[in-house]
């Protein structure tokens, strides 16, 4: 099968960064594209599938495709209020297929009057082998400690860790190290940008508990009390008092941690995304088209 990736570097999602080389593993054709040239370079190497990462290569694709029939599945990070309805309406209506991650997103699209049935979920994977409970361990100062990313929410945890003795807070920048998260006896996800879920996927194949809220990927991702525990929106007295139960019950921490790695090598393993993606892709081609190569 041959594919074409279409992304902006504006509207990347991990799709766009990690789809291309576990295709190519498999033995299909991949071949990367950005906006320009987009109609001449389809027409001149035409793939069997177009798979766009944003709104807006979405777009740019059904642009591209509209005097042939090669279809074109679009999957979209982030799904929020500044989206244009008519946008969602058109690329929901025209597109083969709208990928999404989780079932917030589902409903969002549902609401901006594009079918279910043009709908489906395939979370955002993580790599098993780098993301694994084994391997070197960060350094720390305190006796516990817990990690959150910096963006949206980390007011909220500012003010609960005032409530938390003993340990340390971690406030990460975009990525963070496997050697990190394992330093971590809880990882915090508090933040609506990330609307995939994708630290807390890498945090939970490291063993470590999540405390989240249940919204967007998260409430698909973290099983509460299973493996982490979800907590109010913006609510620092309750996140404290999780927090408190957690680093001071090294068992529980433990049977979190070990269900975290289990559902992410069930679910969530790239591995496991990408065959779930070639069967979509496999809906939408032709017949000739499901062979490799």
């Amino acid at each position: 099968m041959r594919i074409a990736l279409v992304s902006a570097e504006s509207a990347r999602h991990p799709y766009a960064d990690e789809l291309p080389q576990r295709l190519s593993a498999l033995g299909h054709a991949v071949t990367r594209c950005g906006h320009m040239r987009l109609g001449r370079d389809l027409a001149a190497d035409p793939p069997d599938v177009v798979h766009a990462h944003s709104w807006l290569s979405g777009l740019a694709a059904l642009a591209a495709v509209q005097h042939t029939d090669i279809p074109v599945l679009l999957t979209c990070g982030g799904l929020d209020a500044s989206e244009h309805r008519l946008a969602k309406r058109v690329v929901g209506g025209t597109a083969s297929r709208i990928v999404v991650s989780c079932q917030d997103d589902v409903a969002d699209l549902v609401a901006a009057g594009v079918p279910r049935s043009r709908i489906s979920v395939v979370p955002v994977g993580v790599d098993t082998t780098v993301f694994s409970p084994n391997g070197p361990v960060a350094e720390r100062a305190e006796t516990y400690r817990v990690i959150a990313p910096d963006e949206d929410g980390i007011d909220v945890v500012r003010a609960a860790m005032a409530s938390v003795p003993e340990t340390e807070l971690v406030i990460a920048g975009d990525r963070l190290t496997p050697e990190m998260l394992r330093s971590a006896d809880a990882v915090i996800c508090m933040s609506r940008q990330d609307s995939a879920g994708r630290l807390a996927l890498e945090a939970m194949a490291c063993g470590v508990p999540v405390v989240a809220q249940a919204v967007r990927a998260f409430a698909d991702v973290v099983v509460d009390g299973i493996t982490g525990v979800h907590v109010p929106t913006r609510d620092p007295r309750a996140l404290a008092q999780v927090l408190r139960g957690l680093v001071g019950d090294p068992v529980r921490r433990c049977t979190l941690g070990v269900a975290g790695r289990d559902r992410v090598e069930c679910r969530y393993s790239w591995e496991r995304v990408t065959e779930e993606m070639v069967r979509l892709y496999a809906k939408c081609a032709p017949p000739a088209a499901l062979t490799p190569g």
